[in-house]
């Protein structure tokens, strides 16, 4: 999504206010919150949890009626789930009711590469509104017991895969002791919603245990509160195809079988059998870890794998081709109040073109949907009259043109420097904001720094105008202050009179900030630091972070912000090894202190504070935790920005309605995902 102008967010200012207050803190009030510790179970359904409309009987598309009456599909009653497990889709993300739609056509838009294709369809295990309230989706239904250490999932009876085999407990055992336990799908330790205390530094892990067909239950040592876990921004899925995947489980050195009453061992199945087997299911890759990572992680992208989801990937269409399509699923377990089956759409087509290509093709009708960018808006929404129609993602990042530095460098002149706040400070002063705004997007950000925005959660007016002056002189005496010297050259030296250059890592992507480098470096080299630009591709780029093989950074690719830590605490505190503000301060953690550095001052306090939030209860206790993270990063401002973050913007072809004008580009909302894809349909 593409962080655009502030001025023409002054458009639609009445409709994304309401959207962007939801911000409190990203809180969810659900029907536990007014549960008696005492009780014995406690319902986490939705805060507001109406009863679903009566369906008196299903219909579907006219493609699937075909198959039918030529008898090679079952009849829909016979692929949906009874009125009493079926979802009835009724309102869009706002709350808003939903058009009843009519079947047919397709929508092509781009970005089908990693995670393009799932954030369109993927169905999770529950699903967020815009105002952060949610409900289960794929799941009918869940609750715990009073003291949170025992969670129960109720499936929907009747649930089928896309290929229409039985959804049920079954697949989530699958997935859990023979995908995810065995670290199949690379995510072992990665999930920590699914890790249970550590024993002696040993990390332990929930049972999961199959009470019937259509019930499974989460049993930890210790209380796993429903923001660790259900809300957790990671535990999107919990479930994978048994029946076609069963045949790929690998048992060796690096892969053992994980012991438990359901799925027998496999037997030795070395990686060479692995790749036989992935071979024969048309799953592609060169290693146990590669076919892992694509059958049962990045699964949205492989061709032919059955999903629970509204459009699916078949065999003959693969996320590689100039056109990638993905259809309607017969099976799909929605239908919308009239019983109408999901989706309206016959397909989804992804369509790869060069960035500069997208707006005059979505101007010749080629594209349906396309980000834009604030510049571009005005004109196209003028030149096509009422065939486009402006949406409106409301942002919760912190702020537009963030650079960060690597505190875990190994050059000790370097590490000592970037830990100095004064260093920070100068580098942040050194700039004028103003300027920079009308360069990189003419006028429309306001300057600002990394901070939450007006009506997310631990808003600082203080905090947003921390470090935003223009001060020149003030920088250099603060650089000085640092203990650099000034050289012949215009540039400093550290005191030793080793020379003093800060490279900036950026990568190429088209929401990176690769072409911001020359715009802040003419104020660095003008405040006398040396610095250039390392531009690299993505993967080269996330390796060189992982081996801590870097500088500093223009536009991270896991930066500060978002919704908070009930989203994904990952951004705010260094727990993993994801975000380039922390380095190996997250990987000292991820890996319990096998790898990386471990944390100190502040940064420590850091995960002292996310382990007390972890371990507490209660919306109003934990908000108050965050807050105080909050003030750590106010006062050490890790990542500086130059800029208040804009709005994104989406152009869609009029003619696809049951889109809303105004959503929350958020990953906790899994971004385009709160666009609800199933209902969407054409008017002609």
């Amino acid at each position: 999504m593409k962080k655009t102008s502030n001025k023409i967010a002054a458009l639609v200012l009445s409709a994304a206010m309401c959207v962007t207050l939801l911000a409190g803190c990203g809180k969810t009030t659900t029907a536990s919150d007014s549960t008696p510790a005492s009780t014995s179970k406690a319902s986490v359904s939705a805060s507001v949890e109406e009863k679903q409309p009566e369906v008196k009987g299903y219909s579907e598309a006219p493609m699937l009626a075909d198959q039918v009456a030529a008898g090679t599909l079952p009849k829909v009653e016979d692929r949906v789930p009874d009125a009493d497990n079926v979802f009835v889709e009724t309102k869009d993300a706002n709350g808003d009711p939903i058009a009843i739609g009519t079947y047919g056509g397709k929508i092509t838009m781009t970005g089908v590469s990693g995670w393009g294709l799932s954030r369109p369809i993927n169905e999770s295990i529950i699903r967020f509104n815009c105002d952060g309230t949610w409900y289960p989706n794929v799941m009918k239904s869940i609750e715990h017991n009073a003291d949170s250490t025992v969670w129960t999932f109720h499936l929907r009876e009747g649930m089928k895969w896309s290929d229409g085999d039985d959804f049920n407990a079954d697949d989530i055992t699958f997935w859990y002791y023979m995908c995810h336990r065995n670290n199949f799908d690379g995510k072992k330790n990665g999930w920590k919603c699914l890790l249970d205390q550590k024993v002696d530094d040993v990390q332990t892990y929930p049972e999961l245990a199959k009470v019937d067909d259509y019930t499974v239950t989460w049993t930890f040592t210790q209380p796993k509160y429903e923001s660790d876990f259900i809300l957790d921004g990671d535990f999107k899925w919990c479930w994978a195809p048994s029946h076609y995947l069963k045949d790929l489980i690998p048992n060796y050195e690096g892969y053992e079988y994980v012991e438990n009453p359901y799925w027998p061992n496999p037997g030795e199945r070395n990686e060479e059998a692995v790749l036989a087997a992935a071979k024969t299911l048309g799953i592609e890759g060169s290693s146990t870890k590669d076919v892992g990572k694509v059958a049962t992680y990045n699964w949205w992208n492989c061709s032919g794998l059955p999903t629970l989801c509204a459009f699916t990937l078949p065999a003959n269409s693969s996320i590689k081709d100039p056109l990638c399509v993905a259809v309607r699923n017969p099976y799909y377990w929605k239908v919308d109040a009239e019983g109408k089956q999901l989706p309206y759409l016959d397909e989804l087509n992804f369509y790869t073109c060069e960035d500069e290509q997208r707006l005059l093709l979505f101007r010749d009708g080629t594209l349906d949907i396309i980000d834009i960018g604030v510049g571009d808006i005005a004109s196209t929404l003028s030149d096509m009259g009422g065939a486009a129609s402006l949406k409106t993602f409301a942002s919760v990042e912190w702020g537009d043109t963030q650079i960060t530095f690597n505190y875990t460098i190994a050059d000790e002149n370097y590490a000592k420097l970037f830990a100095n706040p004064d260093f920070r400070q100068a580098m942040s002063i050194c700039v004028d904001r103003t300027k920079v705004s009308e360069l990189l997007s003419e006028g429309f950000l306001e300057p600002g720094q990394c901070a939450p925005g007006v009506g997310n959660f631990g808003y600082d007016p203080e905090w947003t105008n921390k470090w935003t002056e223009y001060d020149v002189a003030k920088a250099k005496k603060l650089l000085e202050g640092c203990g650099l010297v000034m050289g012949s050259d215009g540039f400093y030296t550290f005191a030793d009179g080793t020379p003093l250059r800060i490279d900036f890592y950026t990568y190429d992507n088209p929401e990176s900030d690769t072409n911001n480098f020359a715009v802040l470096a003419q104020y660095f080299k003008a405040a006398g630091i040396n610095c250039a630009q390392k531009n690299m591709e993505l993967s080269a780029y996330d390796q060189a972070i992982d081996n801590n093989d870097w500088c500093a950074c223009i536009g991270p690719h896991t930066s500060i912000g978002g919704l908070g830590l009930n989203d994904r605490p990952a951004p705010f505190v260094p727990i993993a090894q994801a975000a380039e503000w922390y380095g190996e301060y997250g990987t000292y953690y991820g890996t319990n202190g096998a790898q990386g550095v471990k944390p100190e001052g502040d940064m420590a306090k850091l995960v002292e504070l996310y382990e007390q939030w972890k371990a507490t209860d209660g919306d109003a206790a934990r908000e108050a935790i965050a807050l105080q993270i909050y003030e750590i990063h106010k006062n050490n401002l890790w990542t500086i920005a130059y800029m208040k973050n804009g709005n994104g913007y989406v152009l869609a072809n009029s003619k696809i309605q049951n889109y809303a004008d105004t959503l929350v580009y958020a990953d906790k909302y899994q971004n385009a995902n709160i666009v609800h894809y199933a209902t969407l349909f054409i008017a002609e």
